[in-house]
């Protein structure tokens, strides 16, 4: 059986990676747009914030790794522009000499992953005006990072990675402004008693916050380098403007498949194309079954890109390990705020069909007072009046003692189903170097059950 693979990064390093294991044989043929593989787009602020110096460190693996460790076909600079599922044949562009060719599969998983949105605004080609995806943006950003000349840097988008960059060249001296249309940073994951806490945070750094704001246009003085961004409220000057409002899977080539609104192909809980048994799609490029809303979402997140591509190596193979279902968990670490969400905020739950959602916030000390030390955590907890279900949590600590991995817990019971009573009476360790009889994980579940004991 011969497999093509389009893309290697995240999922399709992790695909290449399980079904070697599984079967070291097996016929792989990977085309990969980009020369390398598995970079982590996350570590981008972080090495503009320069905590870094060299990046070798955001790569996992390496085209050399998987052609002579794994014995994989892989072919980097090439993009598959067309896909013919009915001959099970691809159309491959090799992007150094402009040549094509066709090759054929018996089957084929799309790992094409996504691509920023840029927004459909005059100027936005102007020099300056950049994105944050790639291992070659992440090069532009450290130039620009340790550019006297780049001054004022504008963060177009209040979302994890818009205010991660915009730490990071706040830490560069930059003066930044962060730019979103909604009016509240982080909003998809986070409910306003957290990010009101992080957005003053921000404004006690100097960070300027034009939140409300829809980006209309980007000026120059030149016409070639921005020197402005204008929004439906007013006009600011900048010399650098960085595009952060979300990602659009890069599925062009895979028509007649059933897609998302947003283009994401729509797979099975094996991660198979529900229009073609013969085609995967795993990573950034799928919509998974969202465990909550039930329907399938596309979810742009690293673990569930490594993790889809692990299911569907494994169904190849012949081993059917369906995928549970995401719930989105995440983390974000900005401004001395260590935050964690997963599953839905109420606003979010409300939106989608829970329209009795509530949610019920337990704010204490982690450990003991007899303890030297202890600090503030606060958890939230979005759940069903009715029936009991979890339906998101919300985690938020603020020193060096960080809790964010408790979140594991509230993503393994919204996945499964559980209840807040089930959850609740979770046999978990009470130690007074680590936390509480009643915890923060604890209270605020008793809190929704009514058991407001006085403190």
């Amino acid at each position: 059986m011969k497999i093509i693979l389009v893309g290697s990064n995240h999922a399709g390093t992790s695909f290449i990676r399980t079904l070697k294991t599984v079967i070291p044989d097996a016929e792989i043929t990977a085309y990969e747009r980009n020369t390398n593989t598995s970079f982590l787009g996350c570590g981008i602020a972080v090495w503009v914030a320069g905590e870094f110096d060299e990046p070798g460190g955001l790569f996992y693996s390496s085209p050399e790794s998987l052609k002579n460790d794994y014995g994989v076909n892989l072919k980097v600079n090439h993009e598959v522009i067309s896909i013919d599922k009915e001959k099970k044949e691809v159309t491959v562009l090799n992007l150094e000499d402009g040549s094509k060719f066709t090759d054929t599969y018996d089957k084929l998983v799309f790992a094409g992953g996504s691509w920023p949105i840029e927004p459909r605004v005059k100027g936005i080609e102007f020099k300056n005006v950049v994105l944050a995806k790639t291992y070659e943006h992440a090069k532009h950003l450290i130039e620009y990072a340790n550019d006297p000349k780049i001054r004022d840097v504008a963060i177009v988008g209040a979302g994890y990675i818009g205010i991660e960059l915009a730490e990071a060249f706040h830490i560069k001296g930059k003066r930044v402004t962060v730019y979103d249309i909604k009016s509240h940073i982080i909003n998809r994951y986070f409910d306003d008693n957290f990010t009101s806490v992080l957005e003053r945070k921000m404004a006690s750094e100097g960070v300027k916050l034009a939140l409300g704001q829809e980006v209309v246009e980007f000026k120059s003085q030149n016409n070639k380098d921005v020197s402005s961004i204008v929004t439906d409220k007013g006009e600011y000057k900048t010399d650098l403007a960085v595009i952060c409002i979300g990602f659009r899977p890069r599925t062009e080539a895979m028509t007649e498949l059933m897609k998302t609104t947003n283009g994401a192909i729509i797979v099975d809980k094996f991660q198979r194309s529900v229009s073609n048994s013969d085609v995967y799609a795993v990573g950034d490029a799928c919509a998974l079954k969202h465990s909550v809303t039930e329907n399938n979402r596309n979810v742009t997140f690293a673990t569930n890109a490594v993790k889809s591509g692990l299911v569907a190596a494994l169904h190849i193979a012949g081993l059917n390990i369906p995928f549970p279902g995401v719930v989105g968990t995440n983390a974000l670490n900005a401004f001395g705020c260590h935050y964690t969400s997963t599953g839905l905020t109420r606003e979010v739950a409300r939106a989608n069909g829970f329209e009795d959602a509530e949610s019920v916030t337990w704010t204490d000390m982690d450990r003991p007072e007899f303890m030297k030390s202890s600090e503030k955590v606060e958890c939230s907890i979005v759940y069903s009046p009715k029936t009991l279900r979890i339906l998101g949590a919300q985690i938020g600590s603020w020193g060096e003692s960080v809790h964010t991995e408790t979140i594991y817990m509230f993503a393994l019971a919204i996945q499964q189903g559980l209840t807040i009573p089930e959850l609740a009476l979770t046999d978990v360790f009470f130690l007074p170097h680590f936390n509480k009889p009643f915890n923060f994980f604890l209270v605020p579940m008793l809190k929704a059950l009514g058991l407001n004991y006085k403190r």
